[in-house]
């Protein structure tokens, strides 16, 4: 039985904001976990972008106006989307192939359901290497 994205646990390492929210706002958000990135969600729950430590410092070295400047000036898009049923084999491959910011897992409905870190990343590697070397 082929392992899915919904077999890992990614509710964390990452943290959601709005897309209209300030970039400020979004500071803050990084600063309350331990590392990850901010996920940036339109009122519908889809993610438009994600921001991480590299474009929030990007914003400051520009002097923007942290308190102006939304998230959605300043997110990443280069992230690609991965569905709960898709295999831990699929999603490796497309991670080799693109070479995303970020991958993101979505429901049937294209809502973001988690954010697929690196420590996820490798969990999936291990189980795919797992499951390879019994055969399955």
């Amino acid at each position: 039985m082929a392992k899915t994205v919904a077999d890992l646990n990614l509710d964390d390492e990452h943290i959601t904001i709005g897309i209209e929210d300030t970039i400020q706002e979004g500071a803050r958000r990084m600063l309350s976990i331990t590392g990850g990135i901010v996920v940036v969600l339109s009122h519908d729950n889809k993610v438009r972008g994600v921001l991480g430590h590299n474009q929030f410092l990007k914003a400051m070295a520009e002097s923007v106006d942290p308190t102006t400047s939304t998230c959605a000036e300043w997110m990443e898009m280069d992230f690609l989307q991965v569905q709960q049923k898709d295999t831990l084999k699929h999603v490796l491959s497309e991670i080799k192939k693109r070479s995303p910011q970020a991958v993101v897992a979505v429901d049937s409905n294209g809502e973001f359901c988690g954010y697929f870190s690196p420590s996820d990343y490798q969990e999936a590697s291990n189980l795919v290497s797992t499951l390879r070397s019994v055969g399955m």
